[in-house]
């Protein structure tokens, strides 16, 4: 267990507290303060758990060892890519999901017992496994924004307001970081694609073609498609929203798979 994860664990709750409670109270007036409070609580826990990160490759326990480590890697950078996305685009209510989540993958990644062997790594696994990773965070942030535009879009047809999300980022806002997110999460996991089938293929015995990279390959896909979509056929809003989940929930069940393998072990 890496010596600051239970800060991390406790800066973690912190930043989900304070974003919960931005997002309750949007319903009466949103506290600039209960964000600003949230995202320097989500900045020690990002820090803090990128020491620990840091101190489990020292012991031989780097990203590409494991799907545990894997998984933590994973929370880490969805915690990054959120707050790198924050600065431009003001979006609290977003991380009223996304944090939440983030604590879980690390909470799930720190805690499930596996006796998985650890694998050698090699330059180019490495390369593949953070460049999916990262591509993966980048999606995560998407389709947060996503879940929180068809909300919001749902509430306005329904002449409900915006409930709860009062106060919060116009539909145009989440459009944009929806677009922006998947831009330039799509050329990074187009780049793992392609380092992930040349580092299978150059492993003894293993096949390029395996059930979890032909998930992957369908997530590719359907971001692809989305991309394509918006060029030629103008597409936004709702659309690119559900698109956005389709092709998350794709790519995030080649990690859990993974991770799935490795706990059945233990």
């Amino acid at each position: 267990m890496p010596p600051l994860f239970p800060a991390t664990l406790a800066f973690y709750a912190v930043a989900c507290t304070l974003y919960l409670a931005h997002l309750v109270g949007g319903a009466k007036k949103p506290s600039d303060n209960l964000a600003r409070g949230a995202r320097i609580a989500l900045g020690l826990a990002f820090a803090s758990h990128a020491v620990d990160i840091g101190w489990l490759c020292v012991h031989g326990m780097h990203p590409a060892i494991d799907a545990k480590e894997a998984l933590s890697f994973a929370s880490w950078l969805i915690c990054g890519a959120y707050l790198a996305t924050s600065f431009k685009f003001k979006v609290p209510v977003v991380g009223a999901l996304v944090v939440p989540g983030t604590m879980v993958l690390d909470v799930a990644a720190r805690l499930t017992p596996s006796t998985e062997a650890p694998r050698a790594g090699s330059l180019l696994g490495t390369v593949h496994i953070t460049l999916a990773t990262a591509g993966v965070a980048l999606f995560a942030v998407a389709a947060g924004g996503a879940v929180i535009y068809l909300i919001a879009e749902r509430n306005l047809k329904k002449h409900k307001g915006a409930g709860m999300l009062k106060g919060g980022p116009a539909l145009e806002t989440l459009d944009k970081l929806n677009r922006r997110c998947i831009l330039l999460g799509f050329p990074i996991f187009t780049i793992a694609m392609v380092t992930g089938a040349i580092w299978v293929a150059r492993i003894p015995g293993a096949g390029v073609f395996t059930p979890q990279y032909a998930i992957a390959a369908v997530a590719w896909l359907l971001y692809a498609a989305l991309l394509l979509a918006r060029v030629t056929a103008g597409w936004r809003g709702r659309r690119a929203a559900v698109m956005t989940l389709a092709g998350f929930a794709t790519a995030m069940t080649v990690l859990i798979i993974y991770f799935l393998r490795g706990v059945s072990k233990a």
